[in-house]
């Protein structure tokens, strides 16, 4: 039987470098989730009425509990008895988000809007130049592409995806994860504070409450409400 030209080591070999190659050169890619998961939180009653805690201690919460297991933001949230004033937990929101804001490693390529590798967008004056960005990063961050639309970089450069992100590797074995994004208008980051005045509307919000952690990975659908 003939030897096979590539071995099983040189595949792991090359996943290893070209991966430590992408982390080196690695700058920061803010990634902006359009739909965080959320589950209420447990040391305050829901005011089903305003659609927010309100900020009376549920004295049944005696217990630490686990949230958004099976996710990298999962965490404890244990008791914290109040008798005045917001919740200590959700400060007031009623409910416990993952971030919105999530950064990862990514490397990042400029593509000039007259270079050879730029593009063109047909416009009502004609064709205008558009900037493109080529992204690697580790296969981990695949979904995190797949499901959002909106990146951040330097700050307050902002970037929509131009095509979908795929794997690229050796003989099967998944190295690398690459897209290519388009330069848009800079854009003002939000903020990871649900809290804040960029909250959106619970009555739009597609986002499907999580009522338990076996809910977790079914996040997509309408928020009905309680």
């Amino acid at each position: 039987m003939p030897r096979k030209l590539i071995t099983k080591k040189m595949k792991q070999d090359y996943k290893k470098k070209v991966q430590q190659l992408v982390t080196d050169l690695s700058q920061d890619l803010v990634v902006i989730q359009e739909s965080p998961m959320f589950v209420d939180c447990p040391n305050c009653i829901w005011d089903s009425i305003n659609k927010k805690s309100s900020n009376v201690f549920d004295s049944t919460f005696v217990t630490p509990i686990s949230i958004f297991d099976g996710t990298d933001q999962s965490r404890t949230v244990n008791p914290i008895s109040f008798t005045e004033g917001r919740c200590p937990v959700c400060i007031g929101d009623g409910q416990l988000f993952t971030n919105k804001e999530i950064c990862i490693k990514a490397m990042i390529n400029f593509f000039s809007e007259t270079g050879r590798r730029g593009s063109f967008m047909s416009e009502a004056a004609g064709k205008q130049g558009i900037s493109l960005v080529t992204v690697k990063t580790l296969p981990c961050n695949y979904e995190l592409l797949v499901n959002n639309e909106v990146f951040f970089i330097n700050t307050n450069v902002k970037m929509v995806k131009f095509k979908p992100p795929f794997l690229r590797g050796l003989g099967g074995e998944d190295a690398v994860c690459e897209t290519l994004m388009q330069t848009v208008d800079e854009g003002q980051r939000t903020s990871g504070d649900y809290g804040s005045g960029d909250k959106l509307s619970r009555d739009d919000d597609p986002r499907k409450r999580i009522k338990s952690a076996s809910d977790i990975l079914d996040q997509r659908g309408r928020l009905s409400g309680r």
